[in-house]
């Protein structure tokens, strides 16, 4: 029971990695809050995770609302964004406007988040951030998604630096079984996922549950901070 009795607030908890952090969090023994755009999806998350959990919806680009929701957390001790509006696409295919919303909510919407939550973080706090392979090698139709993914890490050792002595670190996620995956791939998702399982050195692609575990682990390390913990099943070796 690493967390037991502590306050773990999650934007993006509504699912996939997000969720998943929650119900490790929740085993953990923590008070758990979720947050994100939709109600009734966090809702349904809510009921999932168990008892001692919160719901609050928000949209991480409005300011308002994001100072208002820590409002409602009072004081807390860990923090995981994993929120994103991820948006890929060949620049001669899309248009920068719809290409903006990736940056704005990996960036800044996590700034935003931070700015405001960071005064009400008790003593051993930590804040952890998601990155993916993209910040780090070159995919076709991922340049302002990779962009994004290299900003947050780049954000997080900064912000390790300016915080201290909270901590701040990043989870670099390889390919990961969630519903992202069929906004990225579409109806290609299968013959893809299984092209990706059968070059990497573990032969499959990763489970929310083990993000989750990683998360857990910067938050409960005390001496890891401006850190990216990789957890690709070995993408980045092949």
């Amino acid at each position: 029971m690493r967390l037991a009795n502590q306050v773990v607030v999650i934007v993006g908890g509504g699912s996939g990695i997000g969720l998943a952090v929650a119900k490790l969090a929740h085993r953990e023994g923590t008070n758990t809050i979720i947050l994100g755009r939709t109600l009734s999806k966090l809702e349904q998350a809510k009921d999932s995770i168990g008892e001692n959990t919160k719901a609050i919806a928000i949209d991480v680009m409005d300011e308002a609302a994001v100072t208002q929701a820590f409002d409602k957390i009072g004081d807390f001790d860990h923090l995981f964004i994993s929120a994103q509006d991820a948006s890929t696409a060949s620049l001669s295919t899309t248009t920068i406007e719809k290409l903006r919303p990736t940056l704005d909510s990996k960036i800044w919407g996590a700034l935003q988040v931070v700015k405001h939550g960071v005064s009400q973080m008790r003593v051993g706090g930590s804040i952890t951030f998601i990155s993916g392979l993209a910040g780090r090698r070159g995919y076709p139709g991922f340049a302002v998604a990779g962009a994004a993914n290299a900003g947050i890490e780049a954000v997080a050792r900064n912000l390790a630096v300016e915080l201290a002595p909270i901590r701040v670190n990043t989870v670099c996620a390889g390919v990961i079984d969630t519903e992202m995956l069929d906004k990225v791939f579409g109806e290609k998702r299968g013959e893809i996922v299984e092209a990706i399982s059968n070059k990497l050195p573990v032969k499959r692609i990763g489970k929310p549950e083990e993000i989750a575990d990683a998360v857990l682990f910067l938050m409960s390390n005390g001496f890891v901070t401006g850190a990216t913990l990789l957890v690709d099943g070995g993408d980045a070796l092949v």
